[in-house]
C-alpha cells in the first residue's frame, strides 16, 4: 500500500507450470487484488521444494509463471502460506524462503526457511504465534495475549 514493496501473488497449484502471478506494485493494484482475492483453500497437496525450483528456473529465464518480467538481480524473496501439511522435498533452495504456517507444523519446512535465511511463523488453533529463526524461537503470542521471547 506504501509503495514500498512489490509483491507477485499465486495460489498455489499442483503443478508448477501452471502458476499464475499477479503483479502488485501500487495502491491501485492492491486494492484491485481485494475485489477478487479468496481466502478458502482449494485443498490438495503442493510440493512447496517443487514450486521454488520452478520460479527459479523461471527467474533464470526472465520471467515468472505467466509474466515476462526479470528478477534476476532482485533475489526475490518467497513467502509461503500454508496449512503445514505440503511437501517440501528440499533442504535448501536458491532464495530465501519465509513461511506462515496456519493449523499444523511442519518441522521440514522450518529447517528450509531457517537454512534459507528465512523465518516460519506458526499460527496455532488456539491463536498463539511463534516464529522460527536461526537466532532461535520468540514466541509471539501464547494464546493468551501475553509476549515473551526464548
Amino acid at each position: 500500500m506504501n509503495e514500498e514493496a512489490e509483491v507477485f501473488f499465486s495460489y498455489f497449484i499442483h503443478d508448477p507450470k501452471r502458476l499464475k502471478f499477479h503483479h502488485l506494485k501500487n495502491r491501485q493494484d492492491v486494492m484491485n487484488f481485494w475485489t477478487w482475492f479468496s481466502n478458502d483453500p482449494n485443498g490438495g497437496t503442493t510440493d512447496i521444494g517443487a514450486m521454488v525450483t520452478s520460479i527459479s528456473n523461471d527467474i533464470a529465464k526472465c520471467k515468472l509463471g505467466n509474466l515476462n518480467i526479470d528478477l534476476s538481480v532482485e533475489k526475490p524473496e518467497i513467502l509461503v502460506i500454508n496449512d503445514g501439511q505440503d511437501r517440501i522435498g528440499y533442504n535448501t533452495l536458491p532464495y530465501k524462503v519465509n513461511a506462515i504456517s496456519l493449523m499444523d507444523f511442519s518441522d521440514e519446512l522450518k529447517t528450509l526457511c531457517i537454512k534459507t535465511g528465512g523465518k516460519q511463523v506458526r499460527v496455532g488453533n488456539d491463536h498463539s504465534v511463534t516464529a522460527y529463526a536461526e537466532d532461535g524461537v520468540n514466541v509471539i503470542n501464547d494464546g493468551k495475549n501475553t509476549k515473551s521471547s526464548s
